[in-house]
């Protein structure tokens, strides 16, 4: 197959950092065309990377026949436009979160298979070198069956000041759990095989927000009187093999360790892995035993830029016609322990699990 004909949606940030810079470099994509609301940042990038700019990401694909875009927009129009873009025949590399919630999430899983299209959602933080040789762990039987799994993703102060991730709509209506908590989820999963759950409890919380003077702490300036979304978010989650999973997150919170932290446990019935990190993890262990010993082992990890390798696993699923290793029903899973959560957190009680039939 020759290279695939692809446009980037949404080239701010994350979009331009995290997604287009890594497919100009990815074998086997050319990257044709660009698309962005922001007429300024429009033109930037375009006159930087030489490529057409739309403003309509519908006009962009059929103008440019497109095979692929990759989708970097605020979160809460991630499902409209990945939907749109599956229904009109087009590969989708989806930035996390895939939707706001389960139906959303749901429904551009559904769209992908109707269409039968490569729907990959972009969680740069699966290619950590640290979380493949935990995923290496698990499948190879050496950590044995997972019991108990405990995950932190925690900033001091970090409230995120731009409207992408504090209003509701273009941010999904949800907070930090949805944002950042995602990340420490989905790593959680990976590391345990994507067990299907059956329930959850969990709370949330708005303690910094609403309050004017934390902005000087945070990262830019939003409306305390209009701040609706929680900046903590604890849950509780109980899945099919008798595994159980906690799971703290937060945007700003009273601890000890300053800017974001992550750390991760996962127990085995042959061992067990502690990480650490951010969104994505940076070092890790393995903690066991042999006949008459008590072992630790740490192991050497290569440098690896993730995005770079998230976009070629993304452009070699659709020339290779497989699976990608970050794939649509592993977010059906995750969207509905979250779901599960904020649930439980309105009602006060534990919370069911029921995943959708796609």
């Amino acid at each position: 197959m020759g290279e695939v004909r692809v446009g980037v949606i949404g080239v701010g940030g994350h979009g331009r950092g995290r997604h287009l810079i890594p497919l100009t470099r990815t074998p086997g994509a050319r990257v044709v065309a660009v698309c962005d609301t922001n007429p300024a940042t429009l033109e930037s990038v375009c006159r930087e990377f030489h490529v057409a700019g739309y403003m309509d990401f519908k006009e962009m694909i059929e103008r440019e026949g497109l095979e692929a875009v990759s989708i970097a927009t605020p979160s809460g129009l991630h499902h409209r436009i990945a939907v749109e873009c599956l229904r009109r025949g087009v590969h989708a590399l989806v930035d996390k979160p895939l939707g706001a919630s389960l139906q959303e999430v749901a429904e551009v899983v559904r769209a992908a298979k109707q269409a039968n299209k490569v729907l990959m959602v972009g969680f740069w933080s699966r290619f950590s070198p640290a979380l493949r040789y935990g995923v290496e762990l698990y499948e190879s039987g050496t950590l044995g069956e997972p019991y108990y799994a405990y995950g932190y993703l925690v900033r001091r102060r970090g409230i995120p000041g731009k409207p992408t991730f504090i209003d509701k709509e273009l941010s999904g209506g949800k907070g930090v759990l949805l944002d950042i908590g995602c990340y420490m989820l989905d790593n959680i999963l990976a590391l345990t095989g994507f067990r299907r759950p059956v329930s959850a409890c969990g709370a949330v919380y708005t303690k910094f927000g609403k309050d004017p003077e934390e902005i000087k702490f945070n990262w830019g300036w939003w409306d305390p009187a209009r701040f609706e979304l929680e900046d903590f978010a604890a849950g509780f989650v109980r899945f099919d093999n008798g595994m159980t999973l906690t799971i703290e997150t937060a945007w700003a919170a009273n601890v000890s360790h300053r800017g974001e932290v992550g750390r991760l446990r996962v127990l085995g019935e042959k061992g067990g892995i502690e990480a650490e990190g951010h969104e994505a993890l940076q070092e890790i262990g393995f903690y066991s035993r042999t006949k008459s010993f008590l072992t630790d082992t740490k192991p050497l990890l290569p440098n690896a830029d993730l995005s770079f390798e998230m976009t070629k696993a993304f452009i070699r699923s659709i020339q290779e016609g497989t699976e990608p290793p970050v794939t649509g029903w592993q977010s059906v899973i995750l969207h509905a322990i979250m779901d599960a959560i904020y649930e439980s957190a309105s009602a006060g009680r534990e919370v069911r699990i029921n995943l959708p039939e796609i």
